[in-house]
This record gives C-alpha cells, structure tokens and sequence, in this order.
C-alpha cells in the first residue's frame, strides 16, 4: 500500500503545482478548475487508502517479490452490476458543465455526486 500512497500523493502533488502554474500563467478557470479538482480526487484517494486500507499487504510493497510471484494477486472486491460509477461519472459531468453554464447545476451536480458516494460506500459495505 505504500507503493499507492506514494503515487497517488505524488500525482496529486504534480496536479496541484501544474493547477498553480496553469492558472498564473492562463487565468483560465475552467482549466485551473479541473486540474485542481484531479489533485483533490488524488490526494482524496490516497486519504481513502491510508484510512480504509491501512491494514492490507500488498504485493507490490515487497521488495523481494518476483512479477511473476504477483502475478494473479486479489486487489480487492469490485461489484460488476452497481450502476452507481456510471451515475457518479454523469453527475460529475453534470457538475462541470454547469461551471459553464449555470449555478444552478453545480448545486445540483453536487448533491448528485454527494448521493452517488454515499451509495457506493453502502454498496461497498455490504459486500
């Protein structure tokens, strides 16, 4: 796990300086707005792993272990038929156009993406 915390907080980290130099060199909100918004989903992940997943051994952490050993390890549980990621994917849509278009959707897309979470975390839970 810490080969994934280290990644995930280095991307995050590269977002955050490339959302920095984007925006004083551009002033350009939709793009600052969305590469500030990878670095959150980032470090948001990286958050996810050290508290949800601080008690796994992955592979991929062991230096002394072979690719081929890794080979076939099990990553965790993924639910094949939750039509939640879509939902979550077009409320995230939602959100960002209305940075274009009207407020009104980005309260909106909000509360979507806050209610497509919150099933997920269920979802999860549950299996």
């Amino acid at each position: 796990m810490k080969t994934l915390v280290a990644l995930f907080l280095s991307s995050s980290a590269f977002g955050a300086a490339i959302c920095g130099v984007y925006w004083f060199s551009s002033h350009d909100r939709g793009g600052s707005l969305l590469l500030g918004f990878m670095s959150i989903g980032l470090a948001w992940a990286a958050g996810y792993a050290i508290v949800a997943e601080r008690d796994s051994h992955l592979a991929g952490d062991d230096p002394q272990m072979q690719h081929k050993e890794r080979a076939g390890e099990d990553l965790g549980i993924v639910t094949k038929q939750s039509a939640w990621p879509i939902c979550l994917a077009f409320s995230v849509l939602w959100m960002l156009v209305g940075v274009i278009w009207s407020d009104f959707l980005i309260f909106t897309g909000l509360a979507a993406i806050l209610l497509c979470v919150w099933r997920l975390g269920a979802e999860s839970a549950r299996v």
